[in-house]
């Protein structure tokens, strides 16, 4: 009897705890806003710095939170805040760019957030310019 009492006691833990799982859902309508998407920086030097920055703020109603940035190659680095970001406040997501490759370039940042537009893609582009850099060699 104790058993089967036992079992019955444990089952309506477990049954009221599942039930109480469903009540606490976790917000995700955190909003981002950037001033521009995409970032042209133009004619570069060969293995000079490139950075760009995007700014953004939360128009939203909750804290915003950037879980992630992911960029297209290894040669695009972005730093971007941990903390979570404000209704009403801005914040921003930097970019360095590894110019060690000639030529033109095109490369995305994918910016994941904790709201429900997620992901925001983002866009820096230019040209790097070797032709001192063949000069000099010569």
């Amino acid at each position: 009897m104790k058993h089967k009492l036992l079992k019955i006691v444990m089952l309506f833990f477990l049954a009221g705890g599942c039930f109480s799982c469903g009540t606490t859902a976790v917000k995700n309508n955190a909003e981002i806003k950037f001033e521009v998407t995409e970032i042209d920086l133009g004619e570069l030097q060969f293995k000079d710095d490139a950075k760009a920055s995007f700014t953004f703020t939360n128009p939203g109603s909750t804290p915003l939170t950037i879980q992630h940035v992911k960029t297209s190659c290894g040669c695009t680095v972005p730093h971007w805040p941990t903390k979570p970001i404000k209704p009403g406040k801005s914040g921003k997501i930097k970019i360095n760019y590894d110019t060690s490759h000639p030529g033109m370039f095109q490369k995305t940042i994918t910016v994941f957030f904790n709201g429900k537009n997620s992901p925001e893609t983002l866009i820096i582009k230019g040209r790097i310019d070797y032709s001192n850099e063949l000069r000099e060699e010569n």
